[in-house]
């Protein structure tokens, strides 16, 4: 019981300690406080000074240029698709018109002999 007791009273003392000593601020601390003071003062200067008022602007801004991403990534691979296509059939016609000209150059050679 005494073991016990004695080991309450040791834990709430270090832990009163501890708490105490949390409240005494440094100056390392105390420089980092005003730092953060500054950044967000600095935060809102740059939002009043962009207009950017409104929460989550940029992060709205960014949604959508990811979006404008997307939709240009598909209209490029439909464009890809579509001259694809139109040059396969520029090949295709270009192979027709050729074996028309060799049946016609075949048609006049034979003509010539005759």
């Amino acid at each position: 019981m005494k073991k016990s007791l004695l080991n309450i009273l040791l834990l709430t003392s270090v832990t009163a300690f501890g708490l105490a000593a949390c409240d005494n601020q440094g100056p390392a601390e105390k420089a980092g406080e005003q730092l953060d003071n500054s950044v967000e003062q600095l935060q809102d200067k740059s939002k009043e000074t962009l207009g950017l008022k409104e929460k989550g602007t940029l992060e709205k801004a960014g949604e959508q240029l990811d979006e404008t991403s997307a939709d240009l990534k598909e209209s490029a691979a439909d464009l890809k698709a579509g001259a694809a296509e139109q040059a396969d059939k520029a090949r295709d016609a270009m192979s027709d018109a050729a074996d028309a000209a060799d049946r016609k150059l075949e048609e006049l050679k034979a003509e010539d002999n005759n």
